[in-house]
């Protein structure tokens, strides 16, 4: 199952101007990620993507038992994003391995997220 998903950094950068929006959607390991990057509003738009597109892969929205902040993206040593899982995702997200891309370019950000279960080699 995949989801996609897609939002101009100029619309999350607005946003996250409202910290309780930002509360309410990033956790705090998110939060110390964007914040220690040059352009914060471009990751947190990234992030925001993933969680949309991990929700439309399960064929679900957010408020079915999930919300935003129960999923978290996290990097690897390398830099590539991978999902954990909190609160009402950990039930939902269980079966399925997760694949992760984030892009940017210019005003926009990009997530794909790829569910699959079984062992993904």
């Amino acid at each position: 199952m995949i989801g996609i998903d897609t939002i101009r950094i100029s619309r999350i950068k607005e946003a996250i101007e409202n910290a309780a929006f930002t509360d309410r959607v990033f956790t705090a390991a998110e939060q110390r990620y964007c914040n220690g990057k040059a352009n914060s509003a471009q990751s947190y738009a990234g992030i925001f993507c993933v969680k949309e597109a991990a929700v439309k892969a399960l064929g679900i929205g957010f408020g079915n038992g999930v919300m935003p902040s129960d999923i978290e993206v996290a990097h690897s040593e390398g830099g590539a994003p991978t999902l954990n899982f909190y609160g009402g995702a950990v039930e939902k997200f269980k079966p399925y391995i997760s694949s992760v891309s984030i892009s940017h370019d210019g005003d926009y950000a990009v997530a794909a997220v790829e569910l699959s279960k079984g062992d993904c080699k």
